[in-house]
């Protein structure tokens, strides 16, 4: 039994710190004219949690726009090199008007490795410079 037990929580013990989560927070803002078609200005916001205050501001511009089936869309990259998975856990206000808008989102960033083996912020704001250039 003890056997057991001990190899249960070895077990748990490696899957722990095989896995990790990052947050990421996009923020968007509109322009101050209502009836632009301006693509609200985006920024990204690194969290450890979803509940961090203290969330790092990314110093670079990850957004860029593009005509997707003759509509203009914006997309921002949310510096997730490597997830295996990312998902979307809130967006507000919900009005369906992301491009011009004022909104916030919130996703998860779920990756297979251990976070110490995640690059630090100045490798990944770097890989993001040369990626974007």
């Amino acid at each position: 039994m003890l056997r057991e037990t001990l190899l249960l929580y070895l077990v748990l013990g490696v899957a722990a710190e095989s896995v990790h989560w990052q947050w990421r927070e996009l923020i968007c803002r509109s322009k101050d004219d209502k009836n632009t078609k301006d693509a609200s200005d985006c920024e990204v916001l690194l969290k450890e949690d979803e509940n961090d205050q203290n969330g790092r501001k990314v110093p670079l511009n990850t957004c860029f726009d593009e005509t997707a089936n003759g509509q203009p869309r914006r997309y921002c990259n949310i510096l997730c090199p490597g997830a295996a998975t990312a998902y979307r856990i809130t967006r507000y206000p919900q009005n369906h008007k992301c491009r011009t808008a004022d909104i916030q989102f919130t996703v998860r960033c779920e990756f297979s490795s251990a976070r110490a083996t995640f690059m630090t912020d100045s490798e990944l704001f770097a890989n993001a410079r040369n990626a974007l250039s």
